[in-house]
């Protein structure tokens, strides 16, 4: 959640970055034209449904604290163990075809850092806290994530 200096406070993270977007316009993190913004947001949205939402699938019902807490909120929901499976083979899935993209691609987006990066660096880094690291033989994806994380973005 970010409070800002009036007490308004943004508890969505899509939403906070576009606020630092309007307030801090270099780099461009979520494109500067109608195009980039679309392309942007469209990836941005992929990787957040494909990627970031399997690991949580397969993290909230498999993990022991997590029991009976299977879903953020205030209600209890209990683990399901099939979709703690079914999170498994979904962030595979998300590794291959980010394997993919990155093959021709620099970034997620192009030859630009952006906001779909963030969302698939944290990604991965989520996954692979709940032991579930892309593939060695994932070159690209590899390539791209020793990069991004040791500050590629910065150049």
């Amino acid at each position: 959640m970010l409070e800002l200096d009036n007490g308004t406070t943004i508890p969505d993270i899509i939403a906070i970055c576009r606020y630092f977007e309007e307030q801090y316009r270099d780099p461009p993190l979520m494109g500067r034209t109608s195009e980039e913004k679309a392309v942007i947001e469209s990836w941005q949205r992929r990787v957040e449904r494909d990627g970031f939402y399997a690991v949580m699938e397969a993290f909230r019902n498999f993990t022991p604290g997590l029991k009976g807490r299977a879903l953020p909120g205030p209600e209890s929901y209990e683990q399901i163990p099939a979709l703690a499976e079914r999170g498994r083979n979904r962030i595979q899935h998300f590794f291959a075809w980010l394997d993919d993209r990155l093959a021709d691609n620099e970034f997620i987006c192009g030859p630009r850092f952006t906001v779909a990066d963030i969302t698939a660096m944290v990604t991965v880094d989520f996954a692979a806290w709940a032991k579930l690291k892309p593939p060695e033989q994932s070159s690209n994806l590899n390539r791209w994530h020793t990069a991004v994380s040791a500050g590629a973005s910065q150049r």
